[in-house]
C-alpha cells in the first residue's frame, strides 16, 4: 500500500462518470449539427510535422522526436491539419469540400476555468467557396450547433482583418507597426492605441481619431455605413461592403439581433485575409467559439482555394451549461437485475432482453439477497431492480 498521491500533468484533467456521459451528449449534438448542414467528419493525427504548420505563423509548445530523430509537434490548431489533408487525400471530387472534426489540441497556457493546456474543439472547415455566403454559413452554423448543445443566448462579434490592414495602409504604416497595432488590438491595449494616434504624423484627423477609438468601433449597418463615408483606402472599403453583405445574409438566416460588428476585432493566428468572428456568452469572459476566412492556407500544400470556418470550445461549453444550470451529470442507468443463488444464466437472458428493448442495464455480478438488490439499485444509480430467481 503506497501513501503516494498520482497527479495528471499541469493543464490536463480527468472527466469523470457523470460529466463524461454529459459531455458525450454535447459532442453527439453538435456533430449532428454540423452532419445536418453537409459537413463530413474526419480525423487527423494528434501529432504532425512542424512543416504542416509553417503557414500558421504560431509556436508549438509540446515538441517530441520519433525514433528517426524527425521533429514533431502536438497539433495547437485544426485548420492547418485539415488543409493538409484537403490538399494530399481530397484533391479530386466535388469542389467545395465541407469538412468537421472533434479534436484534442495541445497548448500551454496559464490553467484556469475554461482554459486548459490540453483541450477539446469542435469545428468546421468550408474549402473552395469564397464570399459572403460561405462566411454567413460559417457564423450561423457555430450558432446553431451551440443552440443544439443547449445554449442559447449569445453574442456573435464580426470584422475583417481587411479594414485593420487597409487602415494601417492608410496611415502609412510600415509591416512592423502593423504587427504592433494587431498586437494592441489583440491585448485591447487602449493606452498604446491612444499613444500610437497622438503619435502620427500628416494624416487626416478623422483617420487619427479611427486609431484612438479603434477598440470602440462596435455596432451594426449603421457603424459600416459610417466608415464607409470616412475611409477613403480601397481595402478598406471592400472589407466594409463584405460586412454589409454578410450582416444582410445574417438578416436572412435570422440571426442578426444576435451579431455586433466590431471593426478592431483580430484573432491570435496571422492566416486570418478576410471575416473573422469570434461567439460570447453571458456565463464567460472570453469567445467560446470564433473563426474566420483564410484564403491563403491551402497554397502553401501546392493547391489554391479560398476556405473559411471556425472552432468550438467544448469545454467551455460544458462550463457554460454548468454555471446556468443546464447540464446534469446524471449517472443513472434503467434497470438493476440482479439474480438469486443459481440464476445467473436466467439473469443474464434477462438482461440481454431488456437491452434489445432499448434499455440501459447494469449486471449484477454476484448473486444477492432481495434486502442486498434494493440497496445494490441504490448504490448502482439504477431507476428500477429486476430479481431473477
Amino acid at each position: 500500500m503506497t501513501n503516494k498521491i498520482y497527479q495528471v500533468p499541469y493543464g490536463t484533467k480527468d472527466i469523470l462518470p457523470g460529466e463524461m456521459k454529459a459531455r458525450r451528449r454535447v459532442e453527439s449534438a453538435i456533430i449532428d449539427v454540423f452532419d445536418k448542414w453537409g459537413y463530413d467528419e474526419v480525423k487527423t493525427p494528434e501529432f504532425e510535422y512542424t512543416e504542416t504548420f509553417g503557414s500558421a505563423g504560431t509556436e508549438f509548445d509540446f515538441r517530441l522526436f520519433d525514433r528517426k530523430n524527425n521533429l514533431l509537434v502536438l497539433r495547437n490548431d485544426m485548420t492547418a491539419p485539415i488543409a493538409r489533408l484537403t490538399a494530399t487525400r481530397l484533391r479530386d471530387g466535388e469542389k467545395v469540400k465541407r469538412l468537421c472534426y472533434l479534436a484534442n489540441l495541445y497548448r500551454y497556457e496559464e490553467i484556469q476555468a475554461g482554459r486548459q493546456c490540453q483541450f477539446e474543439q469542435a469545428g468546421v472547415e468550408l474549402m473552395g467557396a469564397s464570399g459572403p455566403a460561405a462566411d454567413a454559413e460559417a457564423i450561423v452554423l457555430a450558432a446553431e450547433a451551440l443552440k443544439a448543445a443547449g445554449l442559447q443566448k449569445f453574442a456573435i462579434i464580426v470584422g475583417n482583418v481587411d479594414f485593420i490592414n487597409g487602415l494601417a495602409e492608410e496611415a502609412g504604416f510600415s509591416n512592423e507597426q502593423t504587427e504592433d497595432l494587431k498586437k494592441c488590438l489583440r491585448r485591447h491595449d487602449a493606452v498604446a492605441m491612444q499613444e500610437m494616434a497622438n503619435n502620427m504624423q500628416g494624416i487626416r484627423s478623422e483617420i487619427k481619431q479611427l486609431f484612438a477609438d479603434f477598440l470602440f468601433l462596435q455596432g451594426g449597418k449603421d457603424l459600416l455605413e459610417k466608415m464607409q463615408g470616412i475611409v477613403a483606402n480601397a481595402k478598406c472599403q471592400a472589407a466594409l461592403e463584405d460586412l454589409l453583405k454578410i450582416y444582410e445574409l445574417l438578416e436572412v438566416y435570422g440571426i442578426a439581433d444576435h451579431v455586433s460588428m466590431d471593426l478592431g476585432l483580430y484573432r491570435s493566428f496571422n492566416y486570418y485575409t478576410g471575416m473573422l468572428f469570434e461567439i460570447y456568452l453571458p456565463e464567460l469572459g472570453y469567445p467560446i467559439a470564433g473563426g474566420g476566412r483564410y484564403d491563403n492556407m491551402l497554397e502553401s500544400f501546392g493547391v489554391h482555394a479560398p476556405a473559411t470556418g471556425f472552432a468550438i470550445g467544448v469545454d467551455r461549453v460544458m462550463l457554460a451549461l454548468e454555471r446556468n444550470g443546464s447540464v446534469s451529470n446524471n449517472r443513472s442507468c434503467d434497470v438493476l437485475v440482479a439474480y438469486a443463488e443459481g440464476a445467473l444464466k436466467k439473469a443474464i437472458e434477462r438482461a440481454c432482453s431488456l437491452r434489445a428493448e432499448g434499455r440501459s442495464v447494469k449486471l449484477a455480478t454476484e448473486p444477492m439477497t432481495m434486502e442486498e438488490a434494493a440497496a445494490a439499485v441504490k448504490e448502482y444509480s439504477c431507476s428500477t431492480l429486476v430479481l431473477v430467481e
